[in-house]
């Protein structure tokens, strides 16, 4: 074990060494080009000049510097509990607080489309990972952490709730699979009341 601690902080020597030579040259012609690449096209990209011989070393260290000092330790945090922890280790459990289990979205008039999100902390001394949602049919989970939460870490689920063909009261639900403890899910609620929408008036007052 202490082998692979003291290959791994070469490891991260040689990173920094690398990252700092990075920062001080200049990415030329480049950078015209990145405020007009979508996170998309940046990701191909990347692959592509992968396939032209880049450093996989050189984007972690260059990436590493771009944070700041806490968010360094986060990093380093998660390569020692998540990258580096040992083989055939699965007690991987941790526990995770919501800020609330249930987003009360209030009077929605029918077809209106609403954006929330909850907010999930990890409480416990492993990395949260969510490894799958499933919604119900008047809801739809835009967006959710792929990468696992550190101890301590909160982060956005991002949800759409579609009041469209609904009327009364509304609480679709969404089951989150991960790795807590005891059950590896949580399940969470978005609660409306759907009302009629109103027809606006006509110019005649009709």
């Amino acid at each position: 074990m202490k082998s692979l601690w003291k290959n791994w902080f070469v490891v991260l020597i040689l990173l920094l060494a690398v990252g700092n030579a990075l920062q001080a040259q200049s990415i030329g012609e480049l950078r015209p080009y990145l405020d007009t690449l979508n996170v998309e096209q940046k990701l191909q990209l990347l692959e592509y000049m992968r396939h032209q011989g880049s450093s996989l070393d050189r984007e972690v260290a260059q990436s590493y510097l771009q944070l700041d000092k806490d968010k360094q330790e986060r990093a380093l945090q998660f390569i020692r509990l998540q990258l580096l922890k040992k083989q055939g280790d699965h007690e991987d459990r941790t526990t995770v607080r919501f800020k609330q289990d249930t987003l009360q979205l209030g009077k929605v008039e029918e077809g209106d489309i609403i954006i929330d999100s909850f907010l999930v902390t990890n409480t416990g001394s492993k990395p949260y990972l969510i490894q799958n949602t499933k919604a119900s049919c008047d809801c739809t989970v835009l967006r959710r952490p792929t990468f696992p939460l550190m101890p301590g870490e909160t982060a956005a689920i991002r949800v759409e709730f579609d009041s469209r063909g609904k009327m009364g009261l509304s609480t679709p639900g969404i089951v989150i699979y991960d790795n807590t403890r005891p059950n590896g899910r949580q399940i969470v609620y978005l609660r409306a009341d759907v009302m009629p929408r109103v027809k606006p008036k006509d110019g005649m007052g009709n």
